[in-house]
């Protein structure tokens, strides 16, 4: 008896370090497999709800908004991104009652990086900010020309990939576009050098390996 109990101790021994010694192996090749699946081109699109933010709320109300975004990994962590969003928002009652301000579209476009703060596809879940710069253009239903200016912007994105090359995902962004005010001094508007706007959204992301 004691002979057999030791020959299976002996078992579980060579066992045990066939183990450790294989896990370091394991662990290198599933972070390598993770990295190469991880290192690709991702392609997106999202929809949802915009807020109008500072003086820009007091002349328009929320809308629908929608957008597309690729993006390139440069590191573990980081990419590099170029995004395109478009915000409809509805135009508010005048205080006098007698009209409403026009409908407005704000067409942004801008490139930046995100970075992911969790170690992607090694788990389901991934938490990523970004930051951009770029450009909005102001088009107003019923006026005749538009205005673009400067914009920057940033994001925070809660994602879930149920299998690993596909992310669903849902983000808040805010856009500061640095505006004029005598462009909406005919619209009796406060409008001052800075305005903001909120889309908030929900989307799919494909990541092509």
């Amino acid at each position: 008896m004691f002979q057999s109990r030791s020959s299976w101790m002996a078992l579980l021994g060579a066992g045990a370090l066939t183990l450790v010694l294989a896990l370091p192996g394991a662990v290198r090749a599933q972070v390598g497999t993770a990295m190469t699946v991880a290192r690709n081109i991702s392609v997106e699109g999202r929809a949802g709800y915009a807020v109008p933010g500072s003086h820009l709320s007091d002349i328009e109300d929320g809308g629908f908004t929608a957008g597309l975004g690729v993006s390139y990994r440069i590191a573990n962590r980081i990419r590099l991104r170029a995004d395109g969003d478009l915000e409809t928002l509805l135009g508010k009652v005048q205080p006098s009652g007698l009209a409403s301000f026009p409908d407005l579209k704000l067409w942004h476009y801008g490139a930046g990086v995100d970075v992911e703060l969790l170690q992607p596809i090694l788990i389901p879940w991934r938490i990523t900010a970004g930051l951009e710069a770029g450009a909005t253009t102001f088009d107003f239903d019923q006026a005749s020309s538009t205005k673009t200016y400067l914009t920057t912007s940033g994001f925070a994105r809660v994602g879930y990939s149920p299998v690993p090359l596909v992310d669903l995902f849902v983000q808040a962004r805010a856009y500061l576009m640095f505006t004029s005010p005598d462009d909406f001094a005919a619209m009796s508007s406060d409008i001052g050098d800075t305005t903001w706007s909120f889309p908030l959204q929900g989307g799919v992301a494909l990541h092509l390996p």
